[in-house]
């Protein structure tokens, strides 16, 4: 028996029997294609595999798929299965469940009979046509390798037939394959199992019910022409093909299940122990929602938390990570440390904190003591100039929560990471000035940035020599490492730091004030004296941080420049509006919406910096602060549902953009709740 819950920014929110906040949409959030279409979901096994289409059925990017894997061969993710057709057959009449995009119509329309989604513990959805009540619920048990579908009919004044057809893809995540003539898919039913391969792949689908329940018919087909329209690497939707070696046919009477498992490897469940792997989801999610350290009754923390738990991997065949979003699914450094606090401190999971801080340690060693910026076919790849100090930003971080045993055992690492910083360091084409004691960069490598890139051959945003976000994060990890050298009596070192940390406030303020703007110049070359006087968002570090690098007279003129030219609902914009080269939307070629990233496009994570500096100039505002928090209530129940999308529009109105479900945005604003309004 479901209660009515409190009603947010607009946004019904429900709390079932078992006190859990659900998120639920009804009728008219999906009676429509365009409104089902932009609501998705996904689930995961914890470990990077995936599932992810829209509440209707519908896949509208390459990337989503019912069961999405790490490729065996490389790291990337594998389309294997796409979807499944549904049909039902009440009496003499048939109703297709399913809904697909085709380049000039949408058949079938099967959004029509959805009554309702809800999305905790898991998708559930309602399909009713007159009498009949259908409900299908997807999971993935946690650290496998598929897909599970239950189809429960819970009401029928007389028994029906539902008819399923899985269709498959066996492609990466970011392609399609309109073209299907060399695919070389095959097929063979043994024992209730469907053996599909074809492009160098291998998938399984297996029925599991009551004896004698469903009976399998060879009837291949391709869909083709199908759209994928939200795929931003394109000017125009995608198209892709797909292959169906036949179908499923389940007789079910009221009150009876049928499962669909979806395997990477051949699996055989009973019905018994998949309702004991459904069960087992709901209670690991009903024990995680009860422990949360965040209160999640009058806000939308509790979304953001699961969510966070698609987003941390504890794999115990891996080292534990966190995951940069998805479909993107990667291993990044410094999208794992500026989301750490937030993914795991701020939903109590200190031990997955300290457990990625190790891993990435442990790779650093591999990488001579210097931090890697990503994993990239099982190898640690260095290069970022900024990936050791975000490293120790996560660090200071988990010790104010946990103590310093960790950052005790592992000191002297710590201090050969930040002592990199001041001596020559060409792999990262950075150098601490002799004479300022800043952080300069000098390569003219375009990816060692988080403003960096290209497009066609022309960066995206020019910058050299001293960057201000940079010598911000310098500042903090200085002053926090002066704290550590304090706790385990290291004096000398602790003086180091302190002089250190003093010599780069100075030259700070003297080298990058802007004071014909108030502001902090984005960065500056000191080979060339070139000042970089466009308003950009990376000057809010100076004053988010932990240990502020600005005077609070300045700090408080780059908060209000910040918030006059940079915020937007969603997120702090990459440039100023009125500057020429701005680009708000993500439209056009290819290359202009990858422009419009770092030229317009309004970031999550950096609104969580921004509201963090917020705080510290106005403490105790805090019902201010939650109204910076609370427009995503709304955006929870569009776009991937119960997530935060990587960036949108710097205009109206506001289009998310990039990964749907992004470890940075959620992971900052989880630790603006955790750290700065609870």
């Amino acid at each position: 028996m479901e209660k009515a819950g409190s009603i947010l920014g607009g946004n019904k929110y429900y709390e079932n029997e078992k006190g859990m906040i659900e998120l639920y949409l009804g009728k008219a959030d999906v009676n429509t294609y365009d409104k089902g279409a932009e609501r998705e979901f996904l689930v995961s096994n914890g470990a990077g595999s995936y599932g992810s289409s829209t509440v209707i059925g519908a896949n509208t990017r390459s990337g989503h798929g019912l069961l999405v894997v790490r490729s065996k061969m490389n790291e990337t993710h594998m389309v294997l299965i796409s979807k499944l057709e549904e049909t039902l057959y009440v009496g003499s009449r048939k109703y297709q469940l399913s809904t697909n995009r085709y380049k000039d119509l949408i058949y079938p329309d099967g959004f029509r009979y959805l009554q309702e989604y809800q999305g905790n513990p898991y998708p559930d959805i309602l399909f009713v046509i007159h009498s009949v009540f259908l409900r299908k619920s997807l999971f993935m048990p946690l650290n496998g390798t598929c897909t599970v579908v239950r189809y429960e009919l819970l009401a029928s004044p007389k028994p029906v037939t539902l008819e399923i057809r899985p269709l498959f893809a066996h492609r990466a995540n970011d392609v399609t394959c309109p073209d299907h003539s060399d695919a070389g898919f095959e097929a063979v039913n043994s024992e209730n199992t469907i053996n599909v391969s074809g492009r160098g792949a291998v998938s399984h689908v297996s029925c599991a019910g009551k004896p004698g329940q469903g009976h399998w018919s060879e009837k291949p087909m391709w869909f083709e022409n199908l759209i994928y329209e939200k795929n931003a690497e394109s000017e125009t939707p995608s198209v892709d093909s797909l292959w169906s070696p036949g179908y499923e046919t389940v007789e079910m009477e009221q009150g009876e299940s049928v499962w669909e498992v979806l395997s990477e490897e051949p699996i055989s469940y009973s019905p018994e122990e998949l309702d004991s792997l459904l069960k087992d989801t709901a209670e690991r999610q009903k024990l995680f929602v009860e422990g949360l350290p965040i209160s999640a009754k009058h806000h939308p923390a509790q979304d953001l938390a699961r969510s966070a738990c698609h987003l941390v991997s504890e794999n115990v065949d891996s080292s534990p990570a966190v995951i940069s979003g998805f479909p993107s699914v990667q291993l990044r450094a410094r999208d794992t440390f500026i989301a750490l606090p937030g993914l795991t401190l701020a939903t109590g999971r200190d031990g997955a904190a300290r457990g990625i801080l190790s891993a990435w340690l442990e790779r650093s060693r591999s990488c001579g003591g210097i931090m890697p910026s990503c994993i990239s076919g099982g190898e640690a790849v260095t290069g970022d100039i900024d990936s050791g100090l975000w490293y120790l930003y996560a660090l200071q971080k988990y010790t104010a929560q946990a103590g310093f045993d960790f950052a005790r055992e592992n000191y002297a690492e710590f201090a050969g990471i930040l002592d990199k910083y001041t001596r020559n360091l060409p792999e990262l084409g950075a150098v601490m000035d002799g004479g300022t004691k800043l952080i300069k960069y000098f390569n003219t490598n375009k990816t060692n940035n988080w403003m960096s890139g290209d497009a066609d051959g022309e960066p995206l945003v020019e910058r050299k020599g001293y960057l201000v976000e940079i010598n911000a994060l310098w500042y903090d990890v200085l002053r926090f490492m002066e704290e550590a050298a304090c706790v385990i009596e290291d004096g000398q070192s602790a003086e180091k730091y302190s002089n250190l940390a003093r010599e780069v406030k100075e030259s700070f303020a003297d080298i990058f004030w802007n004071g014909s703007a108030d502001y902090l110049y984005d960065w500056v070359d000191p080979a060339d004296g070139r000042r970089d006087e466009l308003i950009r968002p990376n000057a809010i570090f100076a004053v988010s941080l932990p240990y502020a690098v600005l005077a609070d007279e300045m700090g408080r003129s780059v908060f209000a420049t910040c918030w006059n030219q940079l915020y937007t609902t969603y997120g702090l914009r990459t440039l100023d509006p009125h500057n020429e080269k701005f680009k708000g939307r993500a439209e056009g070629r290819p290359d202009q919406k990858k422009k419009a990233r770092l030229r317009g496009m309004a970031w999550p994570w950096l609104l969580g910096q921004f509201i963090t500096a917020y705080m510290r100039f106005n403490p105790g505002d805090v019902d201010m602060g939650w109204r910076f928090v609370r427009p995503f209530t709304s955006h929870l129940r569009r776009g991937c549902l119960g997530g935060v999308a990587e960036y949108f529009d710097g205009v109206m109105p506001y289009m998310p953009n990039g990964d749907v479900l992004s470890a940075v945005s959620i992971g900052e604003l989880l630790r603006v709740i955790h750290e700065d309004l609870m």
